[in-house]
């Protein structure tokens, strides 16, 4: 009998295809337990808490939404509001990533470094200095952004350098490249919101300190409420009618991690998608890689988590972070 060659190349594309229909095997299953538990849970009492105390009349939500002025809010629901907004920007509330000011007779936000920070690290935007020169004794700084999918902006920051020699001017060229850097974070990302570094400059802007908030009616006439409203609470729940612009935490353990590879429709790139799919039935995705990688592993120990999520055009909900549930 003559010798008789085997092709390891083809014994290889066959396994990989049996690996492959194993994989999406698993996945079938897992998702399959996933419903079925879900559907054998006792269905869940309705939320006890009440919103109706904190939500504002549609006038004065209207002004809010469509006008930006939160003087017609009681303090309460101006740190609603505030929770909202961080929320919806993947911020932490407690590192005062915006403050107040009045302008032109309106109470609104502008961002803070801690918030322009937090935006480069959570979107993974990344900064550089494309121009810097002399304009008619205004020294301007251009900075560039650019996420990572590779949308890019551009913005400028710009300070009179006019008389100034020494320290001081080196301040004013340093306060234009910080001006850049921020307002084209802010651009990227679609917060039309003045930046800390712009409010300076602005005549007949003042400052309002977070700690006069909770007197505020008492102080301001106009406000037509008068007495103070009670402390705070950053832990209210958000009014349903702010809901839309907020983030929200699933809690579940991810008995799944969907991989999908998508077209970019103008670059020509491809994105590798990843769903974590809660025992829930809920799920959420991801284009990071990294985060990614944290449900995999979450996956595979079987932990209980939490993931923070928040509305996308394109992934439905996509993924903010994710932690352990401290409470189990």
């Amino acid at each position: 009998m003559g010798r008789r060659f085997v092709d390891m190349a083809v014994i290889q594309r066959r396994m990989a295809g049996k690996d492959a229909r194993r994989k999406q095997e698993t996945l079938a299953r897992e998702r399959q337990a996933a419903m079925d538990r879900l559907a054998l849970a006792p269905p869940k009492e309705p939320d006890a808490v009440s919103t109706s105390a904190i939500l504002p009349s549609p006038e004065v939500l209207s002004s809010v939404l469509l006008g930006g002025n939160l003087r017609d809010l009681s303090p309460k629901q101006q740190v609603s509001y505030y929770a909202a907004v961080c929320d919806s920007l993947g911020l932490n509330p407690l590192t005062k990533p915006f403050e107040f000011i009045t302008l032109s007779g309106k109470l609104v936000l502008y961002a803070t470094r801690n918030a322009t920070d937090q935006l480069r690290k959570n979107y993974q935007i990344s900064v550089t200095i494309t121009a810097r020169e002399v304009i008619e004794d205004t020294y301007v700084v251009t900075a560039r952004a650019t996420l990572p999918s590779g949308r890019a902006d551009e913005s400028i920051g710009a300070v009179p350098i006019a008389g100034l020699k020494g320290e001081a001017r080196s301040n004013a060229m340093m306060k234009a490249e910080t001006k850049s850097k921020r307002r084209v974070t802010l651009s990227l990302v679609g917060l039309s919101t003045l930046d800390e570094s712009e409010v300076d400059s602005i005549p007949h802007a003042v400052k309002i300190d977070p700690p006069l908030l909770a007197s505020q009616d008492a102080r301001d006439p106009a406000s037509g409420l008068g007495a103070p409203a009670a402390a705070a609470d950053l832990n209210q729940q958000i009014p349903e009618t702010w809901k839309p612009f907020a983030s929200e935490k699933l809690t579940g353990v991810i008995v799944a991690v969907e991989v999908e590879t998508l077209p970019g429709k103008k670059s020509g790139r491809t994105y590798t998608k990843s769903t974590a799919v809660l025992d829930s039935g809920e799920s959420a995705a991801t284009l990071d890689a990294g985060t990614a990688a944290q449900a995999t592993a979450f996956k595979t120990a079987g932990d209980r988590v939490v993931i923070t999520v928040r509305p996308h055009d394109k992934l439905g909900k996509e993924i903010v972070g994710i932690a352990l549930d401290d409470a189990f």
